[in-house]
């Protein structure tokens, strides 16, 4: 049993581990097996020459696809705003949306990807980011994908979504400060010290590679969350060699396996990838990383988020991160 406060070193602020709270009776809801869906599903607006709301067809694509999106958050036709009243602001919501389809099989899932379409996922992201930035002039990219009914995802066609906006989303803005402030009264930097910490351990390792670390944090805020940290100073996926690039690729689609291995009900996740903004200067100690946060706490259970963290920012993991980092292990190890 784990019973303890954990400084999460990035977000600087606390994680409470309470491991002996997973085997509480729980008398809510339980998230049901999904149905093996069909590979084209021809009402579907993600689908090879499925047509979108916007009236536009799809490509008859047959691997990677991106488009704009049809319901962007950000956009650069956004209105301009009204003007606020008294200490209040707003700004014009500028940037651009995209949608990338991993694969024309509807019923697939990013882990069920060959190694070659994952690198080429990963590789598209790299594009992507680098189109935005420096072709598009944008000062950040965010990725992410949202998978399985219990996160809110609007099609189970797998796909991600790629913002790119003038302003740095503020997750990141945070950890950038804090990796800076780490520097300042510590001397060091701050994702060496995590990787040195993880290896010095051990028990959290799920994949390490001569490029990268797959591992869930001593500080998991969930109790499957995992990191994907390069050992280079990369701070952006285009600052990556290809080598690098693959080598992340392959270690998330172990830890996606692992993932799905653990029960028969397919986890839900939210996969989000941590890069600098472009005018970062190069000698900061920010590194690009894949942040992955499974959604389900054990089979069928799904992790709820209520009032202590999202009331009061306080995270309580009800898993010891040592023991969810050996099933994890475990059922990879059953996988091959």
């Amino acid at each position: 049993m784990t019973w303890e406060n954990r400084w999460h070193p990035l977000l600087e602020r606390w994680v409470t581990v309470t491991s002996h709270r997973g085997s509480r009776p729980w008398l809510g809801g339980r998230v049901g097996e999904a149905s093996v869906s069909q590979h084209y599903d021809p009402g579907c607006y993600l689908c090879p020459g499925g047509a979108r709301i916007s009236g536009i067809k799809n490509d008859d694509y047959t691997d990677c696809f991106v488009f704009d999106n049809d319901h962007p958050a950000f956009n650069s036709t956004a209105p301009e705003p009204m003007p606020a009243a008294g200490i209040y602001q707003s700004a014009r919501a500028d940037g651009l949306c995209r949608v990338l389809c991993y694969t024309p099989d509807h019923g697939g899932r990013l882990s069920g990807l060959s190694k070659g379409q994952f690198q080429d996922v990963v590789r598209c992201w790299r594009d992507q980011t680098d189109q935005l930035m420096r072709d598009a002039g944008y000062e950040h990219v965010f990725i992410f994908e949202n998978n399985g009914e219990v996160v809110g995802v609007s099609n189970p066609h797998p796909h991600c979504q790629i913002y790119a906006t003038p302003f740095v989303f503020h997750t990141v803005q945070q950890e950038i400060q804090a990796v800076g402030r780490f520097r300042q009264t510590d001397g060091d930097n701050l994702f060496e010290a995590m990787i040195r910490s993880e290896q010095a351990d051990g028990r959290r390792i799920l994949v390490e590679t001569e490029d990268c670390l797959a591992f869930v944090p001593y500080f998991a805020q969930l109790p499957y969350e995992t990191f994907i940290v390069p050992k280079g100073p990369w701070q952006r996926l285009p600052l990556m060699p290809e080598r690098v690039l693959d080598a992340m690729a392959m270690a998330l689609r172990a830890v996606l396996k692992m993932q799905d291995q653990l029960w028969p009900t397919p986890q839900s996740y939210i996969l989000s990838v941590h890069q600098a903004p472009k005018s970062l200067p190069l000698d900061h100690d920010y590194r690009c990383y894949i942040r992955l946060q499974p959604m389900l706490r054990g089979p069928g259970l799904q992790k709820y988020l209520a009032g202590v963290e999202t009331g009061g920012g306080q995270f309580l993991n009800d898993g010891s991160p040592e023991e969810k980092a050996a099933e994890l292990s475990a059922a990879g190890a059953q996988a091959q």
